[in-house]
């Protein structure tokens, strides 16, 4: 993207401050762009400060970005198996979430501003006038055939064969992943999960009494395969629970080649992998990676996904496509709640078919990488010194370690009480490894998200104790 080209810039010192940037017009002729990227590219260098505008002068530099500095560490070795205990958001977190002063920066949903609402309006009124006399009965429990067509769609698009009768539309991504969970696990079963890893994967564990062994995950390849390997043989593994595209704490894609492997090792040893994907659509290259389910040849792949992060939140609408195992989860479903809802299925099938999706998704993507450039930029220059802060490929969750002595649950508390939610690191861990680590979701503009962090960290300068 332009605007990171020119970051690169004023990080290798190309441009310094007080050098003149291009006119708006001259950059869209230097770059054949349109005037809305040219003057976008410059808001947003704007709002990190790295650049002033000057009246009838132009554009100048006025700051260098400040040092990345390291990536946040990770667990380096295996631990468990243990039994997954409770796993809570917390008690503020759930009830400041009601206060529309909250700024949520916890859970991983889009703020209003950033979602087509008026193009939604319009689905659903087209999804009412489709509505007949059938309207009060029961949705088909595998879903609308429309709605699993458009999935299917999506699914294709993203490397994978999928027909629509592979598609089983649940109740957002959580049902998803339990419905996959109950489908290839036993009570005391043992599972492998990253470290760090989706804390919505540890919650459907601990209501099915698993233990899980945390494996460490290594940037850019996902899941540690060495270290995957010992334990399968330690230990009769019954699924693999991983997100590869977007990790759901660090934000980083697995190789195409380290997502092959994984799938081959899983094939090779008879052990399922359960597949988060909730990101995936919002990696900001543009380019969309392939999941898990793309390399499979067998059937071993369960993916789970959702549109409800960012599309439809109040929809929550989400979908799974479960291989050999799609019979088990389809029965669950059944026992569970019948079906989802059959207005919000129709009009997403509308807002899908109509094209809105990808022209959301395209001005979305941009959006969030602006929210979440400027916000690690932010994080850097006003936490304390020593904080580490996560280089996400895409989506909008920031993973920041703090220095030790801070501790996430007690900022957490904190931070409800000043009318910003956050989650605590220790949730994405069975062993509570990353007690001092808070995950931040930017889905909001940034002129929304400047203030909530200006609150953090005057928070941090007052945990000034040792923990």
């Amino acid at each position: 993207m332009l605007a990171k080209g020119f970051e690169r810039q004023l990080k290798d010192g190309v441009l310094r401050v007080g050098d003149r940037l291009p006119s708006v017009r001259r950059l869209r002729e230097q770059q054949r762009i349109s005037v809305a990227t040219a003057v976008s590219c410059y808001v947003w260098l704007e709002r990190q400060g790295y650049i002033r505008a000057r009246p009838r002068s132009g554009f100048f530099v006025s700051r260098l970005p400040s040092p990345d500095g390291p990536d946040p560490s990770v667990a380096r070795r295996p631990k468990g198996p243990v039994p997954v205990g409770p796993v809570s958001i917390g008690a503020e977190t759930s009830s400041v979430g009601e206060r529309q002063e909250v700024v949520q920066l916890g859970p991983a949903v889009i703020g209003p501003a950033l979602l087509p609402m008026h193009r939604l309006n319009r689905s659903i009124r087209l999804a009412l006038s489709a509505f007949t006399d059938n309207a009060v009965r029961y949705e088909d429990p595998r879903g609308s055939p429309r709605l699993r067509r458009q999935i299917a769609r999506l699914v294709f698009r993203q490397g994978s064969n999928c027909s629509p009768d592979d598609v089983l539309v649940t109740s957002g991504e959580t049902e998803a992943t339990n419905l996959a969970v109950r489908a290839v696990t036993e009570p005391g079963d043992v599972v492998a999960v990253e470290s760090p890893g989706c804390y919505e994967f540890l919650q459907a564990l601990s209501t099915y009494r698993l233990r899980a062994v945390e494996i460490p995950h290594v940037r850019r390849e996902g899941i540690d395969l060495n270290l995957l390997s010992i334990a399968v043989r330690k230990h009769r593994l019954k699924a693999i629970l991983v997100t590869a595209t977007c990790n759901n704490a660090l934000g980083d894609c697995a190789s195409d080649e380290s997502k092959a492997a994984t799938v081959a090792f899983a094939t090779k040893h008879g052990v399922p992998i359960i597949e988060g994907d909730p990101f995936g659509d919002l990696v900001f290259s543009g380019e969309r990676p392939r999941p898990l389910k793309a390399f499979d040849k067998t059937g071993m792949v369960i993916q789970c996904s959702s549109l409800a992060h960012y599309v439809a939140p109040g929809f929550n609408l989400g979908w799974i496509c479960a291989g050999r195992f799609q019979a088990d989860v389809e029965r669950l479903k059944l026992s569970a709640n019948v079906a989802s809802a059959r207005l919000p299925q129709l009009a997403m099938a509308e807002f899908l078919e109509s094209g809105a999706y990808d022209k959301h998704v395209k001005r979305l993507r941009f959006a969030l990488w602006q929210s979440v450039e400027a916000s690690r930029q932010e994080i850097l220059r006003t936490f304390p010194k020593g904080t580490r802060v996560s280089r996400p490929e895409g989506g909008f969750v920031l993973w920041v370690q703090l220095p030790e002595e801070y501790d996430g649950l007690e900022l957490q508390r904190k931070a409800a009480a000043a009318g910003v939610s956050i989650l605590p690191g220790s949730l994405f861990s069975t062993t509570k490894q990353y007690d001092h680590c808070i995950r931040i979701a930017c889905g909001h503009p940034f002129e929304v998200l400047r203030p909530a962090l200006g609150k953090l960290a005057k928070l941090l300068l007052s945990l000034d104790r040792p923990r």
